[in-house]
């Protein structure tokens, strides 16, 4: 196939192409013809929220002293590139390197024939499906999907570094301040982003209110239910287990960019406290209401074209007694991830998806396949050079996705500048971030393609790629560490033996699937340099987590597997134990030096589960694993499940205050019984202790308990609109603060 590409390729270069139709002709015309366009009076509601694929960053200008454009640096992390060859080859330090993402578009009409490609590529998928499916009974190969993430797992040994003085108390000092649990990083000093934060003085949590109703849909001719969001930041102050203040903040930012739609969804997801700003992260939808009409859009009564809508929002806000609006950053996509890398800047990652092909009509109307973003009211399309291309034609579909990544510069309090933005065509994918690098791994199907991409003081800027067999689970299962890149990866082999014949007659054998996992180490040019497979056979990675030159491994199907793998060779990975226990641990976290903690679904022998679970390990030794402590929490009446196993951020682990916190909810549904608790535990001589719980069961406002953090002596439980404080030794209640209207 490779050949055969290739030999394409020569042909097409051989052909004489006429002087007007030269690349550089083509832009200088495409730009004469369609000017770089603004979404300013153009209602635009609801881009086909199909899956992952992200938007763009634009680098324009704002002429606000709060919002001025940085000059574009080069070379992200001092690595310089070539330009490219003309095939997509590009040299890296020097290298030749043939990697998916590395030329920026020459036009908006080179983005369109990619798009082009890629639907026709899928009608031909179709037409083969459905020949193949006439055919042989039981339809048609497909790969065994993808297992949904289930959970974090490992963050590092040490909390961010608290910067600066913040809070709505004034008075007093920094030595003043208790001390305080922060949200644990995957990466020493590569912040991330939460729905709960305190500096010790104040607790800041985000979270999400909804109006419920129904309208008539012209489209549809029809009355429709919709729910507009309502995301609010709820900030108390606290001392000695009391909250002495409390406020509100409506979070819905300026929409004027985006029309005068009545019906847009506006949901937050994220929240950092740094640098003494606010930064909070969410999304603004149309409400679902584009999906009522043809081909991903509407025509209004006047007959103007109105885009839908996904776009991902960064507000920054003032802390004091009345935080006050800096400013807001939009980027088309739904909302992926985030970091703040040391430097003070941030990289904004959210996943974009076009309208159908056929509704683009022509490459002139880019904003219909072309991703916008800008500061405030001032949104517009990405410029072409922006939109890094692929060397192939993406997956079959009819739709053209986009990781687009901006880099945000947060470093001046009171300020933030938008300084680079790149848009990756026909990709989306699982994210991972070192200091320097971040890591994109796209699964299709057979093997993951990874991109190292170099950030810096904003810039962003792709430096190689490499390919590994398997789909990555989550971003734990990746690790940047002394040169190398190390990745854990589960494979799915399908095998159909469905035949004609035998399918006709119902003689053929089973088709299934053959699973098996693998950790793989890369070195910056993306290049194996080492590997190890095979392990688990017939289970799938639960949770990774990676410490110096060791990586440990959990897999599943019935038992939970605990491989120790050794990486200090990086050529040559090796396993030095297995230690099997029912269950699975969705997410490890060192709790202390030989000691390992596990927290996840508790399984009977068969593997079916029976509620959640603390595990002990004592990895002191590596080549002989031990546990060394377990708990299991399912004396309930009714069906027990934590929140936790889907999100590690729900778990407070504090090693510092010998504290282990976890929410837990209870359903018997013959009862129709449900109770909702966050608990406490605590490790103690080789056992865990039950230190109490603070009960948080919701009414019809409130949720239930999704987050717990400590100050000083007390800890503090958030469910929805109310905090529950209570002693950190007794888990007595000691103050409760509600923010209903």
């Amino acid at each position: 196939m490779k050949e055969n590409d290739e030999k394409l390729r020569e042909m097409l270069r051989s052909e004489e192409v006429p002087e007007e139709l030269s690349p550089e002709n083509i832009k200088v015309m495409l730009d004469e013809k369609a000017p770089k366009k603004k979404r300013s009076g153009i209602s635009v509601a609801g881009r086909i929220a199909a899956g992952a694929a992200a938007c763009a960053v634009l680098a324009g200008s704002y002429a606000g002293t709060a919002h001025l454009m940085k000059e574009r640096k080069n070379g992200g992390s001092g690595t310089s590139v070539s330009e490219p060859d003309g095939r997509g080859v590009t040299k890296v330090e020097g290298k030749r390197v043939e990697a998916p993402y590395m030329n920026g578009a020459e036009s908006y009409e080179e983005v369109y024939e990619l798009m082009k490609t890629s639907s026709k590529k899928y009608e031909r998928q179709q037409k083969r499906n459905q020949r193949k499916s006439g055919f042989i009974t039981g339809g048609f190969k497909t790969e065994t999907a993808v297992e949904e993430s289930a959970i974090a797992d490992a963050a590092v040994e040490e909390a961010e570094e608290y910067n600066g003085e913040l809070g709505l108390t004034t008075s007093g000092t920094a030595e003043e301040t208790p001390e305080y649990s922060e949200t644990y990083d995957q990466e020493e000093g590569v912040r991330e982003a939460d729905i709960a934060k305190t500096d010790g003085r104040n607790i800041y949590y985000v979270w999400n209110d909804y109006v419920y109703g129904d309208y008539f849909d012209d489209e549809a001719e029809r009355y429709s239910s919709y729910y507009r969001g309502t995301p609010v930041l709820d900030i108390a102050s606290v001392k000695d287990g009391e909250f002495t203040d409390s406020k509100k903040l409506d979070l819905t930012p300026d929409l004027s960019a985006f029309g005068d739609g009545e019906y847009f969804d506006v949901y937050v997801y994220d929240m950092y406290i740094y640098n003494d700003m606010i930064e909070v992260i969410g999304t603004v939808s149309d409400g679902g209401k584009a999906y009522y009409s043809e081909n991903g859009y509407y025509i209004d009564d006047e007959g103007t074209y109105h885009a839908p809508v996904d776009s991902t929002f960064v507000s920054a806000y003032t802390i004091g007694d009345e935080p006050e609006l800096i400013g807001t950053y939009f980027q088309d996509g739904y909302y992926n991830d985030v970091r703040i890398a040391p430097d003070g800047c941030m990289y904004l990652i959210s996943n974009y998806n076009t309208v159908d092909f056929k509704s683009v009509e022509s490459s002139e109307n880019i904003e219909r396949y072309i991703p916008c973003c800008g500061v405030d009211g001032e949104v517009e399309c990405l410029p072409p050079d922006d939109v890094l291309m692929p060397i192939t034609p993406p997956d079959a579909k009819t739709l053209l996705s986009y990781t687009v990544i901006s880099g945000i510069d947060f470093s001046e309090t009171g300020d933030f500048t938008v300084v680079d933005s790149k848009a990756l065509a026909g990709f989306s994918g699982t994210i991972y971030s070192s200091a320097d690098n971040i890591y994109a791994a796209v699964y299709d199907g057979g093997d993951s393609d990874v991109t190292r991409i170099a950030v810096g003081g904003g810039t962003i800027e792709p430096m190689a790629s490499g390919t590994v067999e398997g789909y990555v689970l989550n971003q734990f299962s990746m690790s940047e560490y002394d040169g190398y890149f190390r990745i854990a990866t589960t494979i799915n082999k399908y095998h159909d033996n469905s035949t004609i014949i035998g399918g006709f007659f119902g003689a053929d054998e089973p088709s299934y699937t053959e699973r098996s996992n693998a950790l793989t180490v890369l070195d910056m040019d993306m290049n194996t340099v080492g590997r190890i497979k095979d392990f688990g056979v017939n289970e799938s990675i639960k949770s990774v987590s990676f410490s110096g030159d060791m990586g440990y491994v959990v897999t599943y199907r019935q038992t939970d597997p605990l491989f120790a793998i050794d990486l200090s060779d990086p050529t040559e990975p090796t396993i030095l134990d297995e230690f099997k226990i029912n269950g699975f641990s969705t997410y490890m976290q060192k709790w202390d030096d030989g000691l390992l903690l596990g927290f996840g679904v508790d399984a009977d022998d068969g593997g079916r589960t029976s509620g959640v679970k603390l595990v002990m390990f004592d990895n002191s030794d590596p080549n002989n694993l031990k546990e060394v402590g377990i708990t299991r929490v399912n004396e309930y009446n009714g069906y027990v499940y934590s929140a936790a196993t889907a999100e590690r951020k729900a778990l407070l682990i504090a090693p510092e205050k010998n504290l282990i916190g976890f929410p837990i909810a209870v359903n018997n549904y013959d009862e129709y019984y449900e109770r909702y608790s966050y608990v406490f535990y605590s490790y103690e001589d080789g056992e865990f202790v039950r230190r109490g719980e603070v009960i948080s069961q919701p009414d019809w406002r409130n949720t239930h308990a999704d987050r717990a953090l400590y100050i000083g002596d007390y800890v503090y439980v958030l469910a929805g609109d109310k905090f529950i404080s209570a002693d950190i030794d007794t888990m007595t209640v000691t103050d409760t603060v509600s923010f209903a209207d």
